[in-house]
């Protein structure tokens, strides 16, 4: 564990380095949900017809099965 560790810290410490100096060049544009409305177009294209809101973040477990 011990290569592991210094592994996460010179790694992790590059790659926020490398992150933050991406984020320095971005810019934003107007956000829009656009891309929600694309997908649910695209579902009902392919035939996948699914009421449940995605992504289904938190599941209900109660005795091995979902409940809803």
């Amino acid at each position: 564990m011990g290569n592991s560790l210094l592994d996460i810290i010179v790694f992790g410490r590059i790659a926020g380095k490398k992150a933050a100096a991406k984020a320095k060049e971005i810019t934003l544009g107007k956000l829009k949900l656009d891309h929600v409305e694309k997908y649910a177009a695209e579902c009902r294209a392919a035939g996948l017809a699914n009421e449940t809101p995605s992504p289904k973040l938190l599941h209900i477990y109660t005795h091995g099965r979902d409940t809803r």
